[in-house]
């Protein structure tokens, strides 16, 4: 599919070969056709060339590109340019779709509603430090949950025209770039659940191994920017300590103005705190790329 694709379903590769097959296949069993997929390889030095070259000789709906890039992210936002559908996928090359019906869910679900972002679970296979082998991950999302951890990317569909405002993912973080981009997303657009398991999400990858600490260091300014007066509702209770980073810090990007509101609303989050017995909560791992 092409022009007239609904959903686009973007792959990034770099010597993918021992897992994109299972990934592929995946995406080929599908009970619905109304799909294109974007592979945007890294120059793969294995055989996931010669795999994905296999697949697109077979299904005319597989498109590749294969060049130096600066990463997974930077790799999804190359796939934001080359797609046609009216919906955006991202799923990892070790990643599948759970079953061969989750895209005529999905698209069921997108015709039922007027949200701009569809969710549903992922599955996590496989076993990291958090031994999540086989749990489901993580059911539905309200604004307190949300900004305490992260949608993994395998569970979500954006509307094409929500990805056209937003833009591109920040190449500064390493491993949350999605996470900034759906607080982005968030703050700005409805999201709907759906209570189904999109993909088998493989563990040990690069967001499992490498800490973001530059995403660490923004991420009460990001707060403050994405969501403004909303940083006092007590939803943002248990990100206090961002706010007051975001205040104090010298790596702050924040100008003073910036810094005294969320000082501001630090102290209001810590008065809730106080009033409610609320121990501080140590931020949840944020799933995102893998």
């Amino acid at each position: 599919m092409a022009a007239g694709s609904f959903i686009s379903i973007i792959i990034p590769t770099f010597n993918s070969a021992r897992t994109l097959n299972a990934c592929l296949q995946s995406i080929t069993e599908q009970d619905y056709d109304n799909f294109e997929v974007w592979i945007i390889d890294a120059l793969s030095t294995d055989e996931t060339l010669a795999l994905i070259k296999s697949y697109v000789a077979k299904f005319p709906f597989v498109n590749f590109i294969s060049e130096a890039d600066k990463g997974i992210y930077d790799a999804m936002n190359k796939g934001i340019d080359l797609c046609n559908g009216n919906w955006l996928y991202f799923l990892g090359s070790d990643d599948t779709f759970h079953n061969n019906k989750v895209l005529s869910a999905i698209a069921l679900k997108i015709m039922e509603t007027k949200a701009d972002v569809v969710y549903g679970n992922v599955i996590m296979r496989g076993k990291n430090k958090w031994n999540l082998d086989n749990v489901i991950f993580d059911g539905e999302y309200n604004l307190e949950k949300f900004i305490d951890r992260n949608i993994c990317h395998q569970a979500i569909f954006y509307k094409k025209s929500v990805v056209e405002k937003i833009g591109y993912y920040n190449l500064k973080y390493v491993t949350n770039a999605d996470f900034d981009y759906n607080l982005r997303c968030y703050a700005r657009f409805t999201f709907t659940f759906i209570d189904l398991v999109i993909a088998n999400f493989f563990v040990g990858g690069q967001s499992s191994n490498v800490e973001d600490y530059v995403f660490k260091a923004d991420r009460g300014a990001l707060l403050m920017k994405y969501f403004g007066r909303r940083i006092f509702n007590k939803s943002f209770i248990g990100t206090r300590l961002y706010l007051q980073q975001a205040a104090f810090s010298k790596a702050s990007p924040l100008n003073i103005l910036e810094r005294t509101y969320c000082l501001a609303a630090y102290l209001k989050q810590k008065a809730y705190a106080v009033l409610t017995n609320s121990d501080t909560r140590k931020p949840a791992k944020n799933l995102s790329v893998d």
